[in-house]
């Protein structure tokens, strides 16, 4: 696996972010055969309601035909009066769609210079070692 495609959806993924998850993938490698999902969730284990710090976030890729897809990536942050992790953005290539939390569904452009944003990042955040990684995969 070396190429992350996309389908169903446009977005500017850098090649960045594409070496970062490819590279994370290749230390926990399967122990089932067939797999078809994988879920990478990066969490800063000091990130708390009361103190902030770096957003938790769930990238999944789905499987067909021996190539790998982005399927969505979701990050989250507490809000609310009774704070509890919610989805601030949520880009989802097989659903189609661009969230942000305080606007809603995004109109495409704006979407693609959000999500770049985010992945700048995200991409920093993680060359900073801020964050710890839980793989899931899926059948």
């Amino acid at each position: 696996m070396n190429i992350i495609r996309q389908e169903g959806l446009s977005m500017p993924v850098s090649q960045e972010l594409i070496n970062i998850i490819l590279a994370e993938l290749s230390k926990k490698p399967p122990v089932k055969p067939n797999i078809r999902a994988v879920t990478l969730l990066f969490k800063d284990i000091n990130y708390s309601a009361e103190n902030g710090g770096f957003h938790p976030v769930e990238i999944r890729l789905i499987s067909r035909n021996d190539e790998w897809y982005f399927d969505y990536i979701t990050d989250f942050k507490y809000m609310g009066t009774d704070p509890k992790l919610e989805k601030e953005i949520d880009i989802s290539w097989s659903q189609r769609y661009v969230f942000l939390s305080y606007a809603g569904d995004l109109p495409p452009g704006e979407g693609r210079d959000i999500f770049a944003l985010w992945q700048r990042n995200f991409v920093h955040y993680h060359f900073l070692n801020i964050y710890t990684l839980t793989v899931m995969w899926g059948s």
